[in-house]
């Protein structure tokens, strides 16, 4: 299982070992070319020391200098040479100064001669080995890039690639049989990860079915007798049987009214499942925003009156939308019920559509209300999920409404969201993906504009 571990452990090993070698013998060869660089050095400072010795100008800080080099001297014979013409100049006999300075200078002379090829040699020893641990540097990086590019990054490069398709849901890679070393554990347990979750699929996709089918045709099976109900209960109302007395007229109201909602929870089941088998029939074409806005102000103004709430149009750009005109005004009625029931009575809700400077057109509805929490303003658009605490009880609904609208403007590709202060009110938006500037209406606006702009 440590196999990769143990290789790349042994090369760092091998190489270390194979540099630092070669590393030694460079140093070594380099120490000794110094050393006798230096010998050869003293060599010719020596000879000229000599050489210019004359005892009628005798110096003790030469002879001082002299008896210095002499201790160092490493070879005997030159040191007993210099130990002669030391005496010699230290007694002032030139005669015999002359005669060991001669004999000193033919020494040094020999001995030179021996360095000289010791010098060449250990200069082409330096090139050599250090050349030598030059390419085994080189050589053992390359081997270990060559062998980590091989058994760990190709390896992750492949699993990671599998990782990406597999989140994006394509599973069209075959399973191979992995090595037996770290890196082949890693793969079989993402094989195993894999695997598990192909094999669910099916059940998944088989109970995703089941619910769907469910949904309509408890929808669909349900929607007939309560209509048969709800057409009943007008008959009721009409007075078909006979008068009612204000009991039985205030039962057969509130039967009536609970029949509706019943009817409107049942057709937002259906939408979901449609929305969610991506079988949503959206008839798109290019309508003017104030075929939509007016209509649904006049349809809701009974249930403003109700709540004692002023509905508000801000004005609205000329503009047009490509859009499926009912299911756009579905999410506009959507917003405004909302934000009417929310709203404490004789406050004002506010339409407006702007155009931002991301030039996107921004459909906003403004209530008066208690706002919402910033840690429910993401949750609302979850299905069956309403945004309720102490200071803001349940508000009678399905909680499938912001649902259904997120989905519809997503399917218009536009986005929707809120900016809310608690206390203060919210803001509900959305924006539609395609929209231009309505040029009959630009130009009735304003006469002295010739074009609209596309956007």
């Amino acid at each position: 299982m440590n196999l990769i571990r143990f290789r790349i452990l042994f090369l760092i090993t091998v190489a270390l070992s194979i540099v630092g070698g070669f590393g030694y013998l460079t140093v070594s060869s380099f120490d000794q070319y110094s050393r006798i660089n230096r010998n050869l050095n003293t060599s010719f400072y020596l000879q000229d020391k000599v050489e210019g010795l004359d005892v009628w100008k005798f110096s003790n800080s030469t002879l001082e200098d002299l008896r210095n080099h002499r201790r160092v001297l490493p070879e005997e014979h030159r040191a007993n040479a210099l130990s002669d013409i030391i005496q010699a100049y230290a007694s002032r006999n030139p005669t015999t100064l002359r005669k060991r300075s001669d004999f000193f200078v033919r020494n040094e002379v020999e001995y030179r001669k021996y360095l000289f090829p010791l010098v060449y040699y250990l200069e082409r020893r330096i090139e050599y080995f250090g050349l030598i641990t030059l390419a085994s540097m080189v050589l053992a990086l390359l081997i270990s890039y060559l062998y980590l590019r091989r058994a760990l990054f190709n390896e992750i490069d492949s699993l990671s690639r599998k990782m990406v398709d597999f989140l994006n849901q394509r599973y069209t890679y075959q399973f191979t049989v992995p090595s037996p070393n770290e890196m082949g554990h890693l793969q079989a347990t993402f094989n195993s990860l894999a695997q598990r979750v192909l094999s669910q699929m099916d059940e998944l996709k088989s109970l995703d079915r089941a619910k769907s089918d469910f949904l309509s045709i408890a929808s669909h099976e349900l929607r007939t007798p309560l209509t048969s109900i709800k057409g009943s209960l007008s008959l009721l109302k009409t007075g078909v049987v006979g008068k009612l007395t204000d009991a039985c007229a205030n039962l057969v109201n509130i039967a009536e009214q609970e029949t509706d909602r019943l009817i409107r929870l049942i057709n937002d089941l259906l939408d979901l499942a449609k929305i969610d088998a991506r079988k949503l029939p959206l008839t798109k074409k290019w309508t003017p925003i104030s075929e939509l806005i007016k209509p649904c102000l006049d349809s809701l103004q009974g249930l403003a009156r109700t709540a004692n709430v002023f509905l508000v149009s801000g004005e609205l750009p000329p503009v047009e939308v490509n859009m499926d005109k009912d299911r756009v005004l579905q999410v506009l009625t959507n917003l405004i019920s909302n934000a009417i029931k929310f709203s404490p009575k004789n406050s004002t809700v506010t339409v407006s559509v702007v155009v931002d400077e991301s030039d996107r057109l921004v459909f906003k509805v403004t209530d008066q209300g208690k706002g919402i929490a910033p840690e429910d303003q993401e949750l609302i658009f979850q299905k069956f999920r309403q945004a309720t605490n102490a200071e803001n009880p349940l508000v009678k609904g399905t909680g499938l409404g912001l649902a259904i609208a997120k989905a519809l403007v997503e399917e218009h590709r536009g986005v929707i969201g809120v900016d809310s202060t608690p206390g203060v009110g919210s803001t509900f938006y959305f924006t539609l993906g395609e929209w231009r500037f309505n040029v009959k209406e630009q130009q009735s606006a304003d006469p002295q504009s010739p074009t609209g702009v596309a956007a």
